[in-house]
C-alpha cells in the first residue's frame, strides 16, 4: 500500500514540474546561415537567441555587418563588426508572444555593399 501511494505521489509531482521546451528556426543563404532559438521556460516566460554565422573562409575581412529579423510576433536589428569570429549572436527574454512553429522568420544581412536574405523555419508543415 505504501509503495503504491509513493508511486502515485511521484507521478503527480513529476507532472507538475515544468521542463523548458525549445523551438528552433533555421535557414541559410549563399554566405550566411542562421538559427533563431526560443526556449520556453514556463507558460509565460521565454528567452530568444538569434545566431548568424558567416560561412566564408576569412571572417576578419567581412567588416561591419548589419542585420534585421522579423517574424509574425517579433523583430529586431543590430550592427556588429565581424573580426575573426564567424558568429553574430543576439538574445532577449520576456513574456510576450512567440512565433508559431509553422511560421517563418525573415533575416536580412548587409555587409560591404552586399545583401542576402534568409527565411528561417522549423520544418513544421503549414496548415
Amino acid at each position: 500500500m505504501l509503495i503504491g501511494l509513493c508511486i502515485v505521489t511521484f507521478t503527480m509531482l513529476s507532472g507538475c514540474l515544468s521542463h523548458p521546451s525549445v523551438i528552433q528556426f533555421t535557414g541559410e543563404s549563399k554566405t550566411w546561415s542562421a538559427n533563431y532559438t526560443i526556449t520556453k521556460l514556463n507558460r509565460e516566460d521565454h528567452i530568444s537567441r538569434l545566431q548568424i554565422r558567416y560561412k566564408g573562409k576569412d571572417p576578419a575581412n567581412v567588416g561591419r555587418v548589419k542585420y534585421k529579423f522579423t517574424g509574425t510576433t517579433m523583430g529586431g536589428s543590430g550592427e556588429q563588426k565581424l573580426s575573426g569570429n564567424r558568429d553574430i549572436v543576439s538574445g532577449s527574454g520576456g513574456n510576450g508572444a512567440i512565433p508559431l512553429e509553422d511560421s517563418t522568420i525573415q533575416v536580412t544581412v548587409e555587409w560591404k555593399g552586399h545583401k542576402e536574405e534568409m527565411e528561417l523555419s522549423t520544418g513544421a508543415s503549414r496548415k
